[in-house]
């Protein structure tokens, strides 16, 4: 190697083993460091939306995904549905089978087209 050489030569040298290495040893440093890159990362985005004028968004990460609450739904229908069906399943769980028969005996007046009747 020699240190008297300027950029220029230098570059002319380079072949295509030395930039297999070159991106060999950053991989290297990637999956050695990867677990202290959130810091650098928050820090880099942060820096890059003042630079914009930009408010960063916030990262959600996937055990913040499974405790986000769904929008509430506005199928009325499909909520009354899912409720008869959690008290039917609770009733069976409890062995009560009365219970079962009152919410059996419930269902068919869940239809849209029963109450629409009755409205009428």
């Amino acid at each position: 190697m020699n240190y008297n050489q300027t950029f220029e030569e230098f570059s002319k040298g380079l072949s295509s083993t030395d930039l297999a290495l070159y991106a060999g040893a950053g991989l290297i440093l990637f999956v050695l460091f990867k677990d202290r890159l959130s810091p650098v990362q928050k820090l880099l985005g942060d820096l890059l939306s003042q630079a914009k004028g930009i408010v960063a968004k916030p990262i959600v990460t996937e055990s913040q995904k499974q405790t986000l609450v769904t929008p509430a739904s506005n199928d009325v229908f499909f909520d009354l549905i899912a409720s008869w069906k959690q008290t039917r399943d609770l009733a069976v769980k409890s062995g009560c089978s009365e219970a079962v028969k009152v919410a059996d005996q419930m269902f068919p007046y869940l239809s849209p087209t029963v109450c629409g009747e009755e409205k009428a």
